[in-house]
């Protein structure tokens, strides 16, 4: 709900949301003065992490509060209640350069377009201020409805003599950071540089240098030169290409030394550019973005009226948000011994979930112990402990933290120790893309939800007809016989046709298939067996050293152990055990059949078969088939 008043501000709408941040359009009633309030509501706030939310928010105000530049958002005052902390700022009656870029916005290039020139004097300014914004992305550039550019959002900026920001604290927005703050190492007047030729590059060209995705993107920016602009936008002069090597330099003593150096290179490069006229900011008039309401629009091929942008610069969606108390996010915990895997993890993530790391598995157990968390992703190889054993000592400690582990390399122990001693949830393979990590986080979480709500509810007994069937090998059925005696029923099946017709007419709790057989597609069976019957829970066994194929049923049919054979029969007796003890819990908790989830793939020619073949054959698993 929208509060009427906050300080002495007179609240009427909610302009947008950005990160923590609420902002509302206010008017000071003594001044009649039309402001944008970025808000905080500290009942919002995790406890543990309000103190420092707030002295960052207050820096914010400190950092653009101490700059007064036709190119900067000003700021009126900063403000504390029992409620909220805001800070008042100016309302900049237009739409964020970001907006205008995804709008299809491309400026005359016949010279340095005037919204960079702006963007550079402003930074010039500010660096000679000892202010350092290190979040510049063209979301935090707002353009007014009559042309000027201006900075907004120094929530992360360092100021000189402030303490708050340490070296190896890393904060941005990954497309714009410069590579010294992946490594989490010292910021200075120059990483601003970098984010700026990043822009510089995205105007001129309509993309940015660099546009990989999760790993993809850490590469580029730590190894890849940037691509010549004039490669894809002909137009520009030749010259510019240099630049913009120069500004996106790795190492920041090979870029240009202040914001005031790159832009005289950049109008050296266009010929038809020069110093804008003293004393204004305006942009020219035919210049890219034009000096009055009625040229902007038509510069920017836009009919519809511009809106307040705030300096939060949130999206179009997130403006639609209602407002409301923030759900608490769910807490993530990252484990790698490489700074860089990590901060990248934390840039893509941190604003979903709350986002923790650490560099050892040491240091994560101790976090672990420490308080709660949904999803714990770990990678394989690393010094002192790797990260299967983590994922076993994590799955004792927390038995309700899913676990993910991620690698880039083919460690047949690591993968069977993650499926038999951690029930790893999934196995994420290295370069990760963004996309498919998202979805496997989001699914995890929502898993571990289930975990939660279900912890409290003894395990129960296994339904009096519950059954193994074992396909494939029948010297491991007649010892999976010896070993049940009369605690369970188990079936023997050769091949994958008389798989199906038991499967159709018993109540199978677990599979025990061998994936060495010969006849049929086992691992066709297996995969929609998992998507059509979450519940049976499927034990393999194979002679075979097939990472790849273990790591695609980790994914596409959850297997729930996988045995090396020649089998150890006590090892198959606790597997049978506790695959049947996840039965019987599943059965007598739908809501965690979720836990069961399989990755999606495409189906092949091997499932379309046995799909058919069931329908045909109907009973148990007649309805449960159906495509």
């Amino acid at each position: 709900m929208t509060p009427g008043r906050i300080g002495r501000y007179q609240i009427s709408g909610e302009l947008g949301r950005g990160g923590m941040a609420i902002v509302y359009r206010g008017v000071d009633p003594v001044i009649k003065r039309a402001s944008a309030l970025k808000v905080i509501r500290k009942a919002d706030l995790d406890p543990r992490e309000a103190s420092q939310i707030l002295e960052r928010f207050k820096r914010e105000a400190q950092a653009a509060g101490s700059l007064q530049h036709p190119n900067v958002v000003a700021i009126y005052e900063y403000g504390e209640d029992d409620d909220f902390a805001w800070i008042g700022m100016e309302l900049v009656e237009g739409r964020s350069l970001q907006e205008h870029l995804l709008g299809g916005w491309r400026p005359e290039l016949s010279r340095l377009p005037s919204v960079l020139e702006q963007l550079l004097e402003a930074l010039d300014y500010s660096h000679s201020h000892g202010v350092v914004h290190r979040d510049l992305k063209p979301g935090n550039i707002l353009i007014s409805s009559m042309g000027e550019a201006k900075i907004s959002d120094f929530g992360i900026a360092r100021i000189e003599r402030s303490q708050l920001t340490q070296q190896g604290e890393v904060l941005g927005t990954p497309f714009y950071m410069a590579p010294e703050q992946y490594d989490g190492h010292a910021t200075d007047e120059r990483t601003d540089i970098y984010s700026a030729g990043v822009i510089v590059y995205e105007v001129l060209c309509g993309r940015r240098p660099f546009d990989g995705r999760g790993g993809n993107l850490l590469r580029q920016i730590l190894q890849d030169p940037p691509p010549p602009a004039s490669t894809f936008e002909p137009r520009l002069p030749v010259a510019i290409d240099v630049v913009l090597a120069k500004a996106l330099a790795k190492k920041p003593e090979n870029r240009y030394r202040g914001a005031r150096e790159l832009l005289d290179a950049l109008r050296d490069a266009f010929p038809g550019s020069g110093p804008a006229a003293a004393g204004t900011t305006m942009l020219p008039p035919l210049s890219g973005i034009a000096a009055n309401v009625g040229a902007l629009r038509r510069a920017l091929g836009s009919s519809a009226p511009p809106t307040p942008a705030a300096s939060a610069a949130p999206t179009p969606a997130s403006a639609a948000a209602p407002a409301g108390p923030a759900a608490r996010r769910p807490a993530v915990l990252f484990v790698d011994d490489e700074a860089r895997v990590l901060n990248a993890l934390v840039y893509l993530f941190g604003d979903s979930y709350e986002a923790a790391t650490a560099t050892g598995g040491a240091q994560a157990l101790e976090q672990l112990r420490a308080r709660r968390f949904h999803v714990l992703v770990s990678d394989q190889r690393m010094p002192g402990m790797p990260g299967v054993e983590l994922l076993r000592q994590a799955k004792a400690i927390a038995p309700g933290t899913v676990r993910l582990l991620l690698t880039g390399y083919s460690d047949l122990a690591a993968i069977v120790g993650s499926v038999n001693e951690s029930e790893v949830f999934r196995f994420v393979s290295k370069p990760w893309q963004e996309e498919d990590l998202r979805a496997t986080i989001a699914e995890a979480v929502d898993v571990a939800i289930a975990l939660e709500a279900a912890a409290a509810v003894p395990a129960p007994a296994l339904p009096p007809n519950a059954a193994v069937l074992v396909l494939g090998d029948a010297a491991l059925a007649r010892a999976a016989r010896e070993l049940a005696k009369s605690a369970y029923k188990v079936h023997e099946a050769a091949g994958v046709d008389a798989a199906l017709e038991i499967l159709a007419a018993e109540e199978i709790a677990a599979v025990l298939c061998d994936l060495d057989m010969r006849a049929g597609d086992p691992a066709a069976l297996l995969r929609i067996l998992k998507k059509r019957s979450p519940q049976t829970q499927l034990v393999t066994a194979s002679a075979a050293s097939d990472s790849e194929m273990i790591i695609s049923l980790i994914n596409e049919a959850r297997i729930y152990r996988f045995l090396k054979k020649p089998v150890n029969f006590a090892l198959l007796h606790g597997a049978l055990l506790a695959a049947l003890g996840r039965y019987a819990r599943l059965a007598r908790s739908p809501a965690l059949l979720r836990t069961e989830s399989a990755k999606a793939g495409r189906r092949s020619a091997a499932e379309r078969s046995i799909l058919g073949r069931l329908k045909a054959l109907g009973g148990r698993f007649s309805a449960a088939f159906k495509s």
